[in-house]
């Protein structure tokens, strides 16, 4: 559900990702599921049920009970704000987010949700939203900013660490070009059980039975589909082979990577 606040917003890329910056007329979105604590070692952040949205809360987000009680006032003595939350059926209004895999945002409010439904239930019917929910907005896409080569290595720094499935692998160190990050493609393929093949005589790669790329080309296949083109060709540094990093979300398919405090993390998309 996207409601309207007073404010605008405008998005701006980096490394993938789109961060909102709030206006006049910014989007409030909200999302119910349950959500699990992923990390409380630098704050609380949590990861929904079904993946889709990883929240940081902050010092600043308003956690209440479906009966506007406040969250924090009703902890029980040695009781952290982490236990009261973890698994539990939240709603998170939000308006800050970016378009990683998945997407990761400090919400404005947290609703602790009552897990029975106290009836009577009605449920509205669709001729009866527009008179309840005027200022609700449908399919809103906000303006992008993209971040130029410089701020990218500059606001977003690479500490060389690769995780992939939730190991940090021994690989050389991920590098930005022309603003695009850069990942060593054996050491990632092989971390994720696939066999990689060198072709010599081509500078081509084939990754599995049927993804194939070759150095200095802007052209990777799967199969016999329409090649993929991402912007930036594979290169060959001392005698290992690096890709830009969504390789491993547009053309080999079921993974997520993104950058978490410097790491480039990459995973099962279903995680």
């Amino acid at each position: 559900m996207k409601k309207m606040a007073g404010l605008v917003t405008v998005m701006v890329m980096a490394f993938g990702m789109v961060v909102f910056a709030a206006a006049d007329e910014l989007p409030v979105f909200e999302k119910t599921d349950r959500f699990d604590v992923m990390d409380t070692d630098t704050g609380l952040s949590m990861l929904s049920r079904d993946g889709e949205l990883v929240i940081h809360v902050g010092d600043g987000t308003e956690i209440i009970f479906e009966d506007e009680s406040d969250a924090r006032e009703c902890l029980e003595d040695g009781q952290t704000l982490a236990e009261l939350l973890n698994g539990r059926n939240l709603t998170v209004s939000y308006s800050i987010t970016t378009r990683s895999i998945p997407p990761q945002t400090t919400p404005e409010k947290i609703v602790i949700l009552y897990e029975i439904a106290v009836p009577p239930i009605y449920e509205l019917q669709p001729d009866e939203f527009d008179g309840l929910f005027g200022n609700t907005v449908v399919g809103i896409e906000p303006p992008v900013y993209e971040f130029s080569p410089e701020e990218m290595e500059a606001l977003f720094p690479l500490n060389g660490e690769i995780v992939v499935n939730g190991q940090i692998i021994d690989a050389p160190a991920p590098y930005y070009l022309n603003g695009v990050a850069m990942v060593p493609l054996q050491e990632i393929a092989e971390a994720l059980g696939f066999e990689v093949i060198w072709d010599d005589e081509t500078q081509g790669v084939r990754l599995g039975v049927a993804i194939n790329l070759w150095i200095g080309k802007d052209y990777y296949t799967v199969g016999k589909i329409t090649p993929i083109e991402l912007g930036v060709a594979p290169e060959l540094i001392d005698e290992h082979i690096y890709i830009p990093y969504t390789f491993f979300r547009e053309v080999v398919s079921g993974y997520a990577i993104y950058v978490f405090e410097g790491q480039v993390v990459i995973e099962a998309a279903d995680r």
